[in-house]
């Protein structure tokens, strides 16, 4: 993690990410004809509503809570290999074990969130 950190794999995420939703709402205009209130509230619109909406919070949460843990977990993880064994280690690795715990909390709800989202643009068409 830390050498996909040093590489900038996070931030070209987020700009993938951000990327993907200017071309989403792009999309969401050229659909509704500039947000047309009359086709935004067709279940197609409603559809791809709920997909777009999805996926923002995805993003949100993986930029926000994931990529902040992982950034912190590779700033902190060599640092707590070279430490003594001591009580300052043992908060360092406390640290870390928090920073596992909330990535492993919050990747499956990204997760979730984007499959949603997939399944919504991927169907929208057709309802």
């Amino acid at each position: 993690m830390t050498a996909l950190v040093r590489r900038g794999v996070s931030k070209y995420m987020a700009s993938i990410g951000g990327l993907t939703v200017l071309t989403g709402v792009y999309l969401f205009w050229r659909f509704t004809g500039g947000f047309d209130p009359a086709v935004s509230a067709s279940r197609a619109g409603m559809a791809y509503s709920v997909g777009a909406l999805t996926g923002v919070i995805a993003l949100i949460l993986g930029g926000s809570v994931l990529g902040a843990s992982a950034k912190k977990l590779a700033e902190l993880g060599p640092k707590a290999a070279a430490m003594p064994e001591g009580p300052e280690k043992a908060a360092a690795m406390a640290a870390i074990g928090a920073l596992r715990g909330r990535m492993a909390t919050f990747g499956p709800i990204v997760t979730l969130l984007l499959l949603i989202s997939l399944a919504a643009m991927a169907v929208g068409h057709y309802i």
